[in-house]
């Protein structure tokens, strides 16, 4: 709703429009009947001015429903979450031994970039250069990581 109804739009090349989709329309004809339908039937307008009311009554609850969703549903675009949570459970490889107690450093890629990053054990275990690695968290620039044996053993 918030982009548009993905499935009916022929030219999928293009990002939906904000105006022109499903809901807008929906939204457009709610206002108009709400508004038109009572004009039309319990007043002596003439018709055009009965449109006229309905289609500004349409054009307002679309702009209306634009502005709702712009503040209400989509304010925490603003805050958006950051990389290094957007990360947590990504699979890496050990570059630098990781000891209990001192950082190693892991590798991995994410949103194109190879990135290479210190690293903390979650566990007591010593992970050495070469192994898998899941990431947990990252804390400081620190990532905290469990080895890949043990994540795959509790999925």
């Amino acid at each position: 709703m918030l982009h548009g109804v993905e499935y009916t739009r022929p030219n999928r090349t293009r990002a939906p429009s904000p105006f022109f989709n499903l809901p807008s329309y929906a939204a457009f004809g709610f206002g108009f009947g709400v508004v038109g339908y009572p004009l039309a039937t319990r007043t002596h307008l003439p018709a055009w001015a009965v449109v006229l009311i309905a289609i500004i009554a349409g054009a307002a609850t679309v702009s209306g429903m634009i502005t709702l969703l712009a503040t209400w549903a989509l304010r925490g675009r603003a805050n958006a979450i950051t990389e290094e949570h957007e990360i947590q459970g990504q699979l890496a490889v050990v570059t630098r031994d990781i000891k209990p107690g001192s950082s190693g450093e892991i590798s991995y890629e994410a949103f194109g970039k190879k990135v290479r990053i210190p690293a903390l054990p979650i566990s007591a275990k010593q992970l050495p250069a070469g192994i898998d690695v899941v990431i947990d968290r990252i804390e400081n620039g620190i990532a905290l990581v469990e080895e890949w044996a043990v994540v795959e053993q509790r999925l």
